[in-house]
């Protein structure tokens, strides 16, 4: 090991990361938990293997995001100072794509394949229901499209699918519609995103020779967040791990939340089953959060009974305890967690970049929304709708995939009458026709339809205008740059022109704007352009795996919104949790199954690790939720959290939001420890002044007492909820016999 490495080693890893960096031969499980630096042990590896004399080529390192890939090979390329473009570092599905491009002409998929995704696939199933004369209104295309998702990541064919589903209405259904999905895509040219992993998968299958070819390619394999594998990733790495064994893989069963793709962390728990002789190294210290936010993930994530033990620890300090914010509705929730933000500004001069909100379901996002807008707050919402499935942009890269991919139908389909060409239905039906009868593709048979003279004089105008500009952009692309193709396509296909007549002058304009960025991003990506493949098919490549994650911005001061899903593997000194009610998380489907309890477990406990320095937990006693109000429950994760790390905290909501904020830590924030000591409260003990205890809402402040009706109604200002009308004859109340408790004062200021 050079002096440089062997320097930086010793001043950045901890002893048990060493041991897994320095652990170069043979099967390695690391198990890594949150925040334990198992990014930074890889890529210390990785450098390691480098500095041993291995070539870049013959390394591997698969992640889970663009991001984390991208950020492994600048960091290694600092620490030994090289171009690290030979490194194969890269998601399952970027490397898959690229074996693909080189090797599977080899089972019959053409180099210059399209790739679908997921919108591009569901247009193309919903075609093949209505070819098949399956009602989409009655069954639905996204459950036909996620069985055959499913059944990929299960290495289910389209011929063996019926056989091992066994029968039924739904199941006749999906074995129709994914055999002729599977043709159609073969005459599309295109791949969609789980072909791309099950296709390797077959290619080595298959062609033993070419899976010898990738085995001495590959002979250190390196895989990130190893609990998150599915049944195919699991199989595409044991194959090309089959022949050296030198895997080395990096996860935490406890962060295992995405079953619903198919991932299974058993494959993390049976590593050392699966290859005899293997080394399991455990990273326990936490680099992130605070003690008393780790503290409290402990608590929560302990309860699992099928986990690897472990328990994190930190030197941080102890930090402020986790902050309960109760709220009466999920507006109220909403209003408060934004209060929160602002007196942090405020007062404590954080930036917005600090701060995450996340919750269960998407639908969560939209209060906090709506909150951030009216006190206009920046914020960028993670999940959301993305820059490449905007319609104007996914519409202009449709005339790129055609430029490259003529036989790509489901493009031709979206454009070949967009901007509007007089090129409708009855026409697209002639078309199709000659194409049957001349056994050629779409493409082809525009050109043959040109040709004849009994062709419609306006179909034939608008069908010449679209051929011209797909040609005249197929010869700028061998004689010029892409950007001249893609301002070529900006020019001639009037899209402009179409949005300004479509769309009011503001929409048309951010419209218009979003094409200009997409101009600057085709620019910008061939100025950096430096790999083999043709430029198009590469740059189209990169845009179809783009994601949720790539799309963050750091630079520009804003609230981030997302999913506790999407959160992995991100960090913030401040998250805010919200929605802990029973029912939403954990969902209420979850409840009659351990496994999918277990995970909603894990789920809570990476959104709790996501926190650096505070953690806000939030809930609300009555939400609306797909159109009905319902009361709810706190969920009982909270109770799993030890009483000494939790504190309620009290806000009332001011004046428009600007002017401030009214907090109050109770003193007694555990309202059922408190409530289970306490005496029931008699009508003479509720006096002005007097504390009594709620089972749920916790201390309150007696402010009166009437009786209407014969019955007794008491107005008590409560720490968490506010005030409150209680009829007394039903209230769960209960006042302490500990004077100390009773005679402690509230402020209601």
């Amino acid at each position: 090991m050079t002096k440089r490495l062997k320097k930086t080693l010793k001043e950045s890893v901890n002893p048990q990361q060493l041991e897994a960096v320095n652990s170069i031969k043979g099967p390695v499980a690391v198990f890594a938990g949150a925040g334990s630096g198992k990014t930074r042990v890889i890529t210390y590896r990785i450098a390691h293997l480098i500095d041993k004399g291995i070539p870049l080529g013959n390394i591997l390192a698969v992640t889970f995001t663009n991001k984390a890939a991208n950020e492994m090979k600048e960091r290694i390329g600092s620490l030994l100072d090289l171009d690290t473009k030979e490194l194969w570092i890269g998601t399952f599905h970027s490397i898959c794509l690229r074996i693909l491009r080189r090797s599977g002409k080899e089972i019959g998929i053409r180099q210059d394949f399209a790739v679908f995704d997921n919108e591009d696939s569901l247009s193309l199933i919903k075609d093949c229901m209505k070819e098949s004369n399956i009602d989409i209104k009655r069954v639905n295309p996204r459950s036909v499209s996620k069985a055959i998702s499913d059944s990929k990541v299960a290495l289910v064919s389209s011929d063996e699918y019926s056989k091992i589903a066994g029968n039924g209405y739904f199941i006749d259904i999906v074995s129709n519609v994914y055999s002729l999905y599977e043709k159609r895509m073969r005459e599309n040219n295109a791949l969609d995103f789980d072909d791309l992993i099950y296709k390797t998968v077959l290619l080595f299958q298959q062609k033993h020779e070419i899976l010898d070819k990738y085995q001495e390619l590959f002979k250190h394999i390196l895989v990130d967040e190893y609990q998150d594998v599915n049944a195919v990733q699991y199989e595409l790495l044991r194959l090309m791990a089959s022949k050296h064994k030198n895997i080395f893989v990096v996860g935490d069963d406890d962060q295992s939340i995405y079953a619903f793709r198919g991932a299974d962390p058993s494959y993390m728990l049976r590593f050392q089953k699966e290859y005899k002789g293997s080394k399991v190294i455990k990273l326990e210290e936490n680099y992130r959060c605070s003690k008393m936010i780790l503290s409290a993930a402990n608590c929560i994530v302990q309860n699992n009974e099928n986990r690897e033990q472990k328990k994190l620890w930190t030197k941080n300090e102890d930090g402020a305890k986790v902050k309960l914010v109760v709220c009466s509705n999920e507006k109220d929730e909403a209003q408060k967690v934004v209060q929160l933000i602002q007196d942090q500004v405020k007062n404590k001069s954080r930036s917005l970049n600090d701060f995450v909100v996340l919750y269960r379901i998407n639908a969560a996002s939209r209060n906090f929304e709506e909150a951030l807008v009216s006190e206009t707050i920046p914020y960028q919402l993670v999940g959301g709708f993305k820059f490449y499935q905007r319609k104007e942009v996914k519409d202009f890269i449709s005339y790129l995939r055609v430029v490259i991919n003529p036989d790509e139908r489901v493009s031709i389909n979206r454009i070949i009458n967009y901007p509007k060409r007089n090129i409708g239905a009855v026409f697209v039906k002639k078309i199709e026709q000659v194409a049957y009868e001349e056994k050629c593709s779409f493409y082809k048979a525009c050109n043959v339809l040109l040709e004849k003279k009994e062709t419609v004089a306006r179909g034939r105008k608008g069908l010449k205008e679209f051929i011209d500009i797909i040609e005249t952009a197929r010869n700028t692309l061998e004689n010029g740059t892409l950007f001249d193709v893609a301002k070529l396509i900006y020019e001639k296909s009037n899209i402009v022109q179409s949005l300004e007549n479509e769309f009011p002058e503001y929409l048309a304009k951010e419209k218009i704007a979003n094409l200009g960025e997409l101009l600057t991003a085709i620019n910008r990506f061939e100025g950096g352009y430096d790999r083999k493949e043709p430029i198009l098919q590469a740059y189209l490549s990169d845009v179809t795996l783009y994601t949720d994650l790539d799309q963050m911005n750091k630079k520009e001061e804003k609230v981030t919104l997302m999913t506790i899903h999407s959160v992995k593997g991100l960090e913030f000194p401040i998250v805010f949790m919200a929605g802990m009610e029973e029912g939403l998380f954990p969902h209420y489907l979850s409840n009659s199954k351990k496994d999918a309890l277990e995970e909603e477990r894990r789920l809570c406990y990476v959104g709790f690790t996501r926190a650096k320095t505070e953690l806000y937990l939030s809930y609300a006693m009555n939400r609306e939720l797909y159109g009905k109000t319902n009361k709810t429950t706190s969920s009982r994760f909270l109770d799993e959290i030890s009483e000494d790390l939790i504190e309620t905290l009290r806000i009332s909501l001011v004046g428009d939001g600007k002017s401030g904020l009214r907090k109050q830590i109770s003193s007694v924030n555990r309202s059922k420890k408190d409530f289970s000591k306490g005496i029931k409260v008699e009508i003479e003990d509720l006096t002005k002044g007097k504390i009594v205890c709620h089972k749920v809402w916790g201390h309150g402040l007696v402010m009166e007492l009437n009786e209407i009706d014969g019955e007794y109604i008491v107005k008590i200002d409560f720490d968490t909820v506010g005030e409150r009308m209680l009829n007394y004859k039903y209230a769960p109340l209960r006042i302490l016999e500990d004077s100390e408790d009773s005679e402690k004062e509230i402020d209601t200021d």
